[in-house]
């Protein structure tokens, strides 16, 4: 579910085209799932499930 909520937000992001190329490239920045976990409870953000 997890998987799945990430790819859809993706999607969704206007900055889809500019993200996949940096992904494609090696430029993207990245952070692990927990640290996203993290940063969305500090938030006040839920996960799907919660």
């Amino acid at each position: 579910m997890t998987r799945w909520w990430c790819e859809a937000e993706l999607d969704a992001d206007p900055e889809h085209d500019r993200i996949m190329a940096a992904a494609r490239a090696g430029t993207l920045l990245t952070v692990t799932m927990a640290d996203v976990v993290r940063l969305r409870r500090e938030q006040g953000g839920e996960l799907p499930g919660e």
